[in-house]
């Protein structure tokens, strides 16, 4: 199986208090995580996969939570920029990581916008 990266705002925007920014932002993740999974398409969801940690008793940094990422995105065999990816100092570093290393990368407009990776999940690896 295929396994795609979800890069796109988590934190963006938030003034560190309250959790509405980061609820949105790990909403509009889970959509596309939710659509790729109903299309048979392995996926990596950072979004979900720390939702939250923050108000959890995470003390870890943000350093650490960047190479965590990463390391899940080196193990994972393309990425899928969120509409919105450009807004966050963190997905821009790993859609970078994901074209220096020759990873496809997908941009869709919504997740209406899925075809091309359709297409590529079903070529042989």
């Amino acid at each position: 199986m295929k396994l795609v990266f979800i890069a796109g705002p988590l934190t963006t925007g938030w003034d560190g208090k309250g959790t509405e920014i980061i609820e949105n932002n790990i909403r509009k993740a889970e959509v596309f995580q939710v659509a790729l999974c109903n299309l048979g398409i392995g996926v990596f969801c950072p979004h979900s996969h720390t939702s939250l940690h923050h108000t959890k008793g995470s003390v870890a940094s943000e350093t650490f939570y960047y190479d965590l990422d990463l390391e899940f995105l080196s193990r994972c065999d393309a990425l899928l920029a969120l509409p919105d990816w450009q807004q966050s100092r963190g997905a821009r570093k790993e859609v970078e990581w994901a074209i220096a290393n020759q990873k496809p990368v997908f941009y869709p407009s919504s997740v209406d916008d899925l075809n091309e990776i359709v297409v590529w999940n079903k070529k042989e690896i």
